[in-house]
């Protein structure tokens, strides 16, 4: 396999195998990658502009009973370094986010079995309170 080659094939479109993409991921050049996403980009959508938005992610609690087995993030309910997250940590974390020009939350986090859908209702209430700007992007 050679990059060039398979970097020409998908700028005609034509499809590549998991095999190639995982020798494009690992091998091709970030450049390369790039300028042909742009030229793809180009053929089938030339009048939209790229964009992108700043956002922060925020975790809501980190008390969780899911038990996924690749989490290494929750703590149990009761946990001494269980938490969960205040509205002045949220807007210490808002106000850095529009200060850095962004206008966007991202709120997640754990399973807490003591937050039910209210706590999440008047949490999203209060900070579009505080912030009629903000967009939140969460659970």
């Amino acid at each position: 396999m050679h990059s060039d080659e398979l970097l020409l094939r998908a700028l005609n479109f034509e499809f590549l195998s998991a095999e190639e993409g995982l020798y494009l991921f690992e091998k091709a050049a970030t450049t390369d990658l790039m300028t042909v996403a742009h030229q793809l980009r180009m053929i089938q959508k030339p009048e939209k502009a790229v964009t992108w938005i700043i956002d922060r992610n925020a975790n809501t609690t980190n008390v969780c009973i899911a038990n996924c087995k690749f989490c290494n993030f929750f703590r149990k309910p009761g946990h001494e370094e269980s938490y969960v997250t205040t509205v002045e940590e949220y807007k210490q974390k808002i106000e850095e986010t529009f200060r850095y020009g962004g206008d966007q939350l991202l709120l997640q986090g754990g399973h807490h079995p003591d937050l039910g859908l209210s706590f999440y209702v008047n949490l999203f209430k209060k900070l579009k309170s505080l912030y009629p700007t903000l967009k939140l992007h969460s659970l």
